[in-house]
């Protein structure tokens, strides 16, 4: 992890993104930003709440050549850009992210 928000990882280049609430803009963050919100949404946010660990059922995750981007089945969202892309660039991720602002 670097703590940059762009990061070349074996000569390709990944940016990473969160966006928070639906239609919301995709932000930049760091790729400790991203890791710390792609590790909690794979826990069931209900049963944190509880301190209770379980898997998050509602999660999903989707990778394609853009890029990869999970979302927790609520209102977190990630995307991890492959070549230098920002979300505006990859429509097959932005179509399975419901949608959301490209940026």
């Amino acid at each position: 992890m670097d703590g940059a928000h762009r990061v070349v990882v074996m000569g390709t280049p990944l940016r990473f993104f969160l966006r928070f609430g639906d239609g919301s803009a995709w932000s930049p963050v760091t790729d400790i930003a991203f890791h710390e919100a792609y590790q909690e949404s794979m826990f069931d946010p209900d049963a944190l709440r509880s301190n209770v660990l379980c898997p998050n059922r509602r999660r999903a995750e989707y990778e394609t050549a853009e890029g990869l981007c999970w979302s927790d089945g609520r209102s977190a969202h990630g995307l991890l850009t492959f070549d230098d892309r920002w979300p505006q660039e990859c429509v097959g991720l932005h179509a399975l992210t419901c949608g959301g602002e490209a940026a």
